[in-house]
């Protein structure tokens, strides 16, 4: 009889100690300006709490006496110690705002490091949107958390320290009267705490599904509009933004049910305190003044409002904690591929894969099956077949944007995974199907910032591809502005920019994955020269659409259901009589 299998462990999650002392090492870096918080908010809470010991020596010692010699000096030192207070305060809280503000750019160009190094199995799981959601919405959540929650807590907890070792100093009945109300309060805020976080970990995963259905359907609008989906596009859209602001009222409704028992609780503590405070001075109780009475009621006061204020004070930093939670979370899942160690300058262009086998995840199907074959130096293999064959998997595999197949892929005899990632992409260039153009001049989609990549190269590589014809068109010619995803530019033109931009690169590998999209006669002319001077002395492995491309090949390869099913020259494939020909006599549908 098998054993049963042991149920994995959910992790533990993590604690809102754990995830702020993390946090800790954004901060710490910045030594000078919390050396000045350490010094400036003790001070400026310290000039509140000497405030009512001056209240109450001004009272007993002149008012109650009925002689105002010396009231003048006590209003003097007064007013000196609240300018003193207000300007330490405020010295705290911008060394504060400046820590926070250093710490998160820190934290989101980690984030940002992070995902750039991540495989393409890490952004097939995650939507734009929830991406985005990390490293703006949460991390800015995080900031806010610093500047305003983290310094209210500081001075508060000192606040609250300091006047309970003043109002003890002062009266130690006084004192337990007016805290006795304290266990209550600990064990209201902890069921508030709990539920609050809950609700923000809640909003934020709301949030981040609306930005990435929105990010979705921008993108798609063309498609949404093509298709008349506009109401169910909005209906989906207002039923998502109803689940995110439902979250934030019942997390609102907890803030505020916690802000007004706090309250009731600060008025009953005042109470009380009075009515002992009353009781003690009219039964002639020794040590018991109006003015001690008056400094109490003030040093009552001066707590209770960062008790009363501290659940918007925590609902800050549950929300800080729940971005947290959700961004260390990302930072925690590392799928990058193996980074690899062997160096591989300048490759020959030798390609091998010897029975490789490849699923796109632990629970889906194999897309490649025990597929074993050479490509030569110089040589120019097609590569067909139907529509989820697996054509476009070994392209990203030999691109090192997966990891976790099984068998072996060498190039120039070396195994890819010991390869280092970066020198296996700069010995391989790709023209992709769908032209991707960022929102920078036409230059700087060329080079993509590479400096290896001079602007003499670039232009060579525009008049080797033909894109120099309407590039120097174009207002401002190499200097002109492309949109975001080549907006303003045709088809036609976004394809031979992206053949330019792999000639520039000059990579002895190329891999094409042909463009289906229809153009002009003349643009398809010049797309097939420009492909011919791209091909010319290297390595090439066509994702083939077109008969016409699979001809000119000097190898075809067969793909069907994920495994290799034939390889040789059309002629020889033809004669066969196999899955090619039938591909062919069904139109070339690939």
């Amino acid at each position: 009889m098998a054993e049963p299998k042991e149920t994995p462990k959910k992790a533990a999650r993590p604690t809102d100690w754990s995830l702020l002392r993390r946090l800790g090492r954004y901060v710490t870096p910045f030594k000078g300006w919390l050396w000045v918080v350490a010094i400036a908010t003790p001070l400026g809470v310290v000039g509140d709490l000497v405030q009512p010991i001056l209240l109450k020596h001004g009272i007993d010692a002149y008012v109650q006496r009925g002689t105002v010699d010396g009231l003048g000096w006590v209003a003097v030192g007064f007013f000196a110690v609240v300018s003193a207070a207000f300007a330490m305060r405020s010295l705290g809280l911008y060394a504060l705002q400046l820590i926070g503000l250093r710490a998160l750019a820190r934290l989101r160009r980690d984030v940002f490091d992070h995902v750039v190094g991540q495989s393409q199995r890490f952004f097939d799981k995650r939507t734009t949107g929830a991406l985005m959601t990390r490293t703006t919405n949460d991390v800015e959540a995080i900031y806010e958390s610093l500047a305003f929650g983290a310094v209210g807590l500081v001075t508060d907890a000192l606040t609250i320290v300091g006047t309970l070792i003043a109002m003890l100093w002062l009266d130690w009945k006084l004192t337990l009267v007016a805290f006795s109300l304290s266990p209550v309060i600990v064990v209201v805020v902890d069921v508030f705490r709990r539920k609050l976080r809950h609700l923000f970990t809640e909003i934020r995963k709301a949030l981040s599904h609306l930005n990435g259905f929105f990010a979705e359907q921008i993108h798609g609008m063309p498609v949404v509009q093509l298709y008349g989906a506009e109401a169910r596009a909005r209906e989906q859209f207002r039923s998502m933004s109803y689940a995110y602001l439902d979250h934030y009222r019942r997390a609102n409704w907890w803030d505020a049910g916690l802000y007004a028992i706090m309250d009731g609780m600060s008025a009953l503590a005042v109470g009380m305190m009075i009515a002992f405070g009353a009781w003690q001075f009219d039964a002639g109780a020794e040590g018991i003044t109006l003015g001690l009475l008056v400094a109490f009621i003030d040093y009552l006061n001066k707590v209770f409002v960062p008790i009363r204020e501290f659940s918007g004070r925590f609902a800050t930093i549950q929300r800080a904690v729940a971005a947290l939670e959700r961004v260390f979370g990302l930072l925690d899942t590392d799928e990058r591929v193996a980074p690899g160690t062997v160096p591989l300058e300048r490759a020959r262009g030798h390609i091998v894969f010897d029975g490789v086998s490849f699923a796109y995840g632990p629970d889906r199907p194999k897309v490649l099956r025990d597929v074993a074959f050479e490509v030569k130096p110089g040589e120019v293999v097609a590569i067909v077949g139907a529509t989820g064959s697996g054509k476009t998997t070994l392209g990203k595999l030999l691109q090192r944007l997966y990891d976790g197949y099984t068998g072996s892929i060498r190039l120039d005899g070396a195994e890819l995974r010991d390869v280092v990632t970066a020198d296996v992409r700069r010995n391989i260039t790709v023209v992709q199907q769908e032209a991707f153009l960022f929102e920078a001049t036409v230059e700087e989609n060329l080079g993509l910032w590479q400096p290896e990549i001079s602007p003499a190269r670039i232009r060579d590589a525009a008049e080797r591809s033909r894109a120099a014809h309407f590039v120097e068109q174009l207002d401002g010619g190499y200097a002109h502005p492309v949109r975001e995803r080549g907006g303003n530019l045709s088809v036609g033109q976004k394809q031979l920019l992206s053949i330019a931009r792999a000639m520039a690169r000059d990579a002895p590998v190329v891999i094409l994955d042909e463009a289906t999209a229809s153009v002009d006669s003349l643009t398809e002319r010049l797309i097939d020269e420009a492909i011919s001077e791209l091909l010319e002395d290297k390595t090439v492995l066509v994702i083939a659409h077109r008969l016409s491309t699979i001809t000119k090949a000097d190898r075809i390869l067969v793909l069907h259901h994920g495994e290799l099913v034939e390889q040789g020259t059309h002629a020889e494939l033809l004669a066969a009589g196999g899955r090619y020909k039938l591909l062919v006599e069904t139109g070339f549908a690939l």
